[in-house]
């Protein structure tokens, strides 16, 4: 009797098991996701040819090389920080093998080697330099020149061998003054030129703080 008492016990206590287990592998399970394909990796462009020469921001900072490629012109863009790395090896009519990707508003400089291979740049890893805000400077005189960009808008004006540039608003505002005024003022940060950026306007460019155009003063916002 005990011996069929503790099989019957034993026999309950399976079956009560074998129970909740096909309970819980018998509910309802949240659909599998499909497979997620992988990322196909990004390959970069080759590109051959000679350099036909560079563009530039509207500041004047040189960011893009033209190479000429025989049957075709590519613009190729690069941080303007880079620029004395890259023209070290890319000189107008040099002939240089170029690496780049293809984005949306055109190609980013991978990486740049002379004909021979001898001298090359790779763009990747290389940080953007620390911001600096510049040095403060003052400059009194009269406006010698407007400058103007393709669409002919002004975008700064020359004052003692320094360009100061305006922003559109900027512009619309002081523009028809400066056009008049006789003596100006301006106080203006000047960018430090070590971190590699090339800048091809006839004097340096500098970013207006204040203004003071025959007796009233243009605070900047």
């Amino acid at each position: 009797m005990v011996f069929r008492q503790t099989t019957y016990h034993l026999s309950k206590i399976i079956f009560i098991f074998f129970a909740f287990w096909c309970f819980g592998s018998c509910e309802k399970r949240p659909p599998l996701l499909p497979p997620v394909p992988p990322q196909e990796i990004e390959k970069p462009i080759q590109l051959n040819g000679k350099v036909a020469g560079y563009e530039t921001t509207p500041e004047g900072n040189i960011d893009k090389i033209i190479l000429d490629e025989g049957k075709q012109k590519s613009e190729i863009h690069f941080p303007p920080h880079l620029a004395k790395q890259i023209l070290n090896i890319a000189q107008p009519n040099a002939s240089v093998h170029l690496k780049a990707f293809e984005r949306d508003r055109g190609l980013e400089l991978i990486s740049i080697a002379s004909e021979n291979g001898k001298n090359t740049f790779d763009v990747q890893g290389i940080l953007p330099p620390k911001p600096d805000p510049g040095k403060e400077i003052r400059i009194k005189g009269a406006v010698s020149e407007l400058i103007r960009n393709r669409q002919n808008k002004t975008i700064g004006f020359v004052i003692g061998q320094k360009t100061v540039m305006l922003n559109p608003e900027e512009s619309r505002t002081l523009e028809p003054l400066l056009m008049k005024a006789h003596q100006v003022e301006v106080s203006a940060l000047e960018r430090n030129t070590k971190d590699g950026t090339i800048n091809t306007l006839d004097f340096p460019p500098v970013r207006l703080m204040e203004i003071k155009i025959d007796s009233i003063v243009y605070k900047i916002r």
